[in-house]
Formats: C-alpha cells, sequence, structure tokens
C-alpha cells in the first residue's frame, strides 16, 4: 500500500547563520570553510498550508551541527517552534521539516541527520528585518544578523548569491554578518559571531 503525504506549501523567511566565512563555501564548493558545519537557522512561514492546517504566523528556529560536511551526514538537530503554534500546526511543521512530508530541501537534509532533538515549545523572539534581522530563544541561543561593511567607505556592502535554476533551501541570499550567534542546549553548544548570515525568502512544497 502506498503512504500518500499530505500535501504543503510553504512561504516565508530563511534567515541563516553558520560557522562558514561571509558567504559560505558550502554554496561554492560543497564543503564548509572550516571542517565542520555549525549553523543557527530562523524560519517564519508568511503563508502556507500542510493538508487542511494554514501554517501561516508559524516561527520556526533549528540548532544544527554536521562534524564534516552536511552530505558527508552524521549531523544532529534540535528543533524549536513557538509556543504560539497550534498542536496541528506543531505536527505539520514538524513532519515537514524532519523530511517525512517529502518535498525539497528537507527530504533530502533529514537524511543527512543521524540525531534530532525536540519539537521544544518555546517563545522564540524573531524580528525579520533583511540584513538587520534576529531571534533568539532565551536562555537557550541567539543570533543576530548585520550588513557587511565596505571596508573602505564604511558603507553597508550588498551582495547578493543567487542560483539561477533553484538552490538547495533557497534561490537568493541577501548576505550579511552576525553580531552575535550563539547556542547552549544539552550538546549543542557553539558560539560563533562575525561569520556566515544570509536573509532569504523561500518558497516550499512537495507537490
Amino acid at each position: 500500500m502506498v503512504q500518500t503525504q499530505t500535501p504543503y506549501r510553504v512561504k516565508g523567511v530563511f534567515l541563516e547563520t553558520c560557522n562558514c566565512d561571509a558567504g559560505c563555501n558550502c554554496n561554492f564548493g560543497g564543503f564548509p570553510d572550516h571542517g565542520s558545519c555549525e549553523a543557527l537557522i530562523g524560519i517564519r512561514v508568511d503563508e502556507g498550508n500542510f493538508g487542511d492546517v494554514d501554517l501561516s504566523g508559524v516561527k520556526v528556529v533549528l540548532a544544527v551541527k554536521w562534524p564534516k560536511a552536511i552530505h558527508e551526514g552524521n549531523g544532529a538537530a534540535a528543533v524549536f517552534i513557538d509556543e504560539s503554534a497550534s498542536e496541528e500546526q506543531v505536527g505539520g511543521i514538524a513532519t515537514i521539516l524532519t523530511g517525512q512530508a517529502g518535498g525539497m530541501p528537507w527530504e533530502l537534509l533529514a537524511t543527512t541527520l543521524t540525531s534530532l532533538d525536540g519539537p521544544h515549545l518555546k517563545q522564540i523572539k524573531m524580528d525579520v528585518n533583511g540584513r538587520n534581522s534576529g531571534f533568539s530563544i532565551d536562555g537557550i541561543l541567539e543570533a543576530r544578523l548585520t550588513p557587511l561593511l565596505n571596508p573602505v567607505t564604511g558603507e553597508e556592502n550588498e551582495v547578493h548569491i543567487v542560483f539561477p535554476g533553484g538552490g538547495l533551501i533557497w534561490d537568493d541570499g541577501d548576505t550579511a554578518t552576525t553580531s552575535i550567534m550563539k547556542v547552549e542546549h544539552g550538546d549543542m553548544k557553539f558560539d560563533y559571531s562575525g561569520q556566515s548570515a544570509f536573509f532569504a525568502p523561500v518558497e516550499w512544497t512537495n507537490q
């Protein structure tokens, strides 16, 4: 018997911070700049659905780490969903992000993980404002994006990384760096400010 997957569509904002240098070599060569990949991700769903469940307004934070490149696997993730989400919304977004509903990028990313912690329902503070966005969970983690600056003029340096044929997670990433980027939650513990960050619109579906 073929299991029918619940159709979903998610449109929103992806706030990506990691331990790579600005721009993140994973986008170019597929391997992290410093051997391992450690990242904090913030996702705000602006509109979307999982079956009949409206996912608009759901906020999610992921803390993830891989010992080597993402595609080499053995990763660990902690999933946090804002406590304002309903039980149906939590089930829907968790099913999507753990790859169980199919669709890219999540069905692929899920195969690179060997441990998954959560979802934990917490109050997520999220400020979506381009290269000045940020998110935090009190006592656990915080990430704040800040624009890259031209060293000569001191003005903001706007640089986009674009995948014309479509990227794995996003198609157009507005490059930034971080003024703070840290997490302390069980085995998930790292602190990398001043490294890579992206602000990117995303749209995912399994249809």
